[in-house]
């Protein structure tokens, strides 16, 4: 029985932290160590993931059946943050390990690296362009990839003269997976996307099990409309294995409804970095909120899957907000309806509580929020005296 808590907390560190480095967590990694040959046979066998292991540091690729805007690095906000983080890397694959670099050495051999087809050239006269060099050189530094020697790469942005120095970590090394085969080859995400499915077995075997159990420990909500019919087959035939080892691994909670699994916590978790809802979240409020508001609305549960247009979307939430507002904080009680509907539905979005479709400019529900219900107690709080 300690074993298997020791495994789950293993398997826990692995799931929600992008390496685990020996230096910086030595009773973690240790921890990992001593249940390697299981995790590594679990994790390969049940998601095809790769555990990579060194004297450093540990590092569970995670990659996911079906790529999410919410999987990207939150902290940058321009497609050039990306483009110049793979720059960066690409600059780093020059350097030795523990090779010192300064930042105007950097930013000259990016004008040579950043690629030519791109819409804009790179200027590092612009304030924008430097802006988001900046956030993928504070990336580097929070993923260990580059160590900051001396030096502020936040005055680079105020000032294109200002100098920092850098040193390279063994890191930098092995941020980026490798692939089948050179990216080159491949002609489409699509088609990248099934070099690691197992598209030989993708209707039955290993193929459907990774895909299972990839948006299982993925993703928040695993709903049928946004899976192969043979996927939700293999769930429903399997749900009782499922259900035990699952539980038994993670501590969580599987539940299977018609459209939609979960993996949920019965009582908080200390090793979950993200969950719902988040007890000093605002916003996360409003969405108990609009769930019990669209509960009672519909309460046999037939407009959970239905679409609404995005004034339809607003005129829901704005409902909502007459209703309950009244103990929101200040923020979503008195800010716009378009920005008030618009934070919502990414939220929901994130969670995969909604969807919305780009071509039609529609916005589903998803039943993964007609598990959730928030009110008040009774008499709290009046209309006439809202709460901060």
């Amino acid at each position: 029985m300690a074993e298997m808590e020791e495994v789950r907390e293993a398997l826990a560190l692995l799931l929600e932290n992008y390496w685990i480095v020996r230096e910086e967590a030595p009773e973690q990694y240790n921890l990992i160590r001593r249940h390697e040959a299981h995790l590594r046979r679990y994790f390969l066998e049940k998601c095809g993931w790769r555990l990579m292991a060194t004297p450093q540091f540990y590092k569970l690729e995670k990659i996911p059946a079906q790529p999410a805007s919410w999987m990207g690095i939150q902290e940058f906000s321009h497609p050039r943050d990306y483009a110049l983080l793979c720059c960066v890397l690409a600059f780093l694959e020059e350097k030795s390990v523990n090779e010192q670099f300064l930042l105007s050495d950097l930013c000259e051999s990016l004008l040579a690296l950043y690629p030519h087809e791109a819409d804009e050239r790179l200027n590092w006269e612009s304030y924008e362009h430097r802006r988001s060099l900046v956030r993928a050189l504070k990336f580097a530094v929070e993923r260990g990839l580059v160590r900051l020697v001396d030096g502020d790469s936040e005055q680079f942005a105020l000032r294109a003269e200002s100098e920092a120095l850098y040193e390279v970590t063994v890191l930098a090394r092995y941020f980026l997976r490798s692939y089948p085969k050179d990216l080159h080859q491949y002609k489409s995400l699509a088609e990248l996307q099934s070099a690691e499915l197992f598209d030989d077995e993708a209707t039955t075997g290993r193929g459907r099990r990774a895909r299972v159990y990839r948006q299982l420990l993925l993703t928040a909500a695993y709903n049928a409309a946004d899976a192969r019919p043979e996927d939700f087959l293999y769930l429903r035939n399997m749900h009782r294995r499922l259900r035990d080892e699952l539980e038994s691994y993670t501590g969580l909670q599987f539940e299977l409804y018609k459209d939609c699994v979960l993996l949920t916590s019965p009582e908080r978790t200390n090793w979950c970095k993200q969950i719902f809802p988040f007890y000093q979240s605002g916003l996360h409020t409003v969405i108990l909120h609009l769930a019990s508001f669209c509960r009672d609305r519909w309460p046999a549960g037939e407009g959970w899957q239905q679409s609404f247009s995005p004034v339809a979307f607003e005129r829901l939430v704005g409902e909502c907000r007459e209703c309950y507002g009244a103990g929101w904080t200040k923020e979503y009680r008195t800010a716009t309806l378009s920005r008030l509907a618009a934070e919502v539905l990414a939220e929901l979005e994130g969670w995969n509580m909604a969807a919305y479709d780009p071509e039609t400019g529609f916005i589903t529900l998803r039943p993964a929020l007609a598990r959730l219900a928030g009110r008040y107690p009774d008499g709290w709080p009046s209309r006439s005296e809202p709460a901060d």
